[in-house]
């Protein structure tokens, strides 16, 4: 390799480590706003879930929304982004969702994908998957948002087209680690801790609280579960950005090394050129 074959590329790649840099910066920038949103969401749907428990307390006979069924239906709500350089993020979630489903029949199983990189996964694996078009997961999605495709799920639901709604995507532990999370939204099924403190005072029946709540339950758990994942994806991204980045600085302090030795050996060869000349 020439010096100037060393040189071009000692450029080259000290503009990709700029680059990854800043992809590092933006995804850390975005952390803080993720855990918050994260944190006030997760809040709220703990809230539902007290209102949906103490309802369900109150009706007269057991509801399918929130009573364990014999259906074997399940529909599963995949959580991808639309943007890739995030490390094993998305790479960790598609085999432990192949994982989950292969034992399970085509026929006993939908899926609902969120994000492009999981719509072309679900389409190369031939995946039953009930969305035609990507729905895409931006960062300024609000819960308006699924309003639209909770209404479907809960209908689907309640005609016995499907028995179980189940969450698939990455949850935050912390910045170096995030984990493939399962969690069903339906059935709700209440555990005795879920059982609300406090009185709540209606002014109409439990069922109809039940089953107006249950939209906002749907749609919120979805948005919970996808603010989730958007902090995973940032973590994830900032991780592989500042590895990325520190990769090329190592690859261009051995190619200054390289280069400058190089330089001293094309130095020592002239030097010796004209020593060899003027003794000739």
């Amino acid at each position: 390799m020439s010096l100037k074959d060393i040189k071009m590329r000692m450029q080259a790649i000290t503009k990709t480590a700029s680059i990854t840099q800043a992809m590092h910066n933006i995804a850390l920038s975005k952390i803080k706003k993720s855990s918050d949103l994260l944190n006030n969401t997760r809040a709220f749907v703990v809230k539902l879930h007290g209102i949906l428990a103490y309802a369900n307390q109150n009706i007269d006979e057991a509801h399918r929304l929130t009573s364990i069924n014999e259906g074997k239906t399940k529909l599963y709500i995949l959580v991808t982004s639309d943007r890739g350089l995030a490390g094993s993020y998305h790479n960790q979630l598609f085999k432990a969702f192949l994982e989950e489903v292969k034992d399970i029949s085509v026929d006993d199983y939908k899926v609902f994908v969120l994000g492009k990189k999981g719509f072309y996964f679900a389409q190369k694996r031939k995946l039953p998957m009930i969305n035609k078009e990507i729905i895409y997961n931006r960062d300024d999605i609000t819960t308006m948002y699924f309003r639209h495709y909770a209404d479907l799920i809960k209908d689907a639901f309640m005609n016995k087209n499907i028995d179980e709604v189940i969450l698939y995507y990455n949850h935050y532990i912390n910045t170096a680690t995030q984990v493939v999370k399962k969690r069903t939204i339906l059935p709700v099924i209440f555990e005795e801790e879920d059982m609300p403190k406090e009185d709540f005072i209606y002014d109409t029946t439990p069922e109809i609280v039940l089953d107006h709540t249950i939209n906002i339950y749907i749609e919120s758990s979805i948005f919970t579960a996808l603010a989730d994942a958007k902090l995973s994806e940032h973590a994830s991204r900032m991780i592989a950005m500042k590895s990325a980045t520190d990769n090329a600085n190592e690859i261009v302090e051995r190619l200054h090394t390289i280069y400058h030795r190089a330089r001293q050996q094309e130095i020592t060869s002239e030097l010796i050129d004209v020593i060899n000349g003027s003794n000739a």
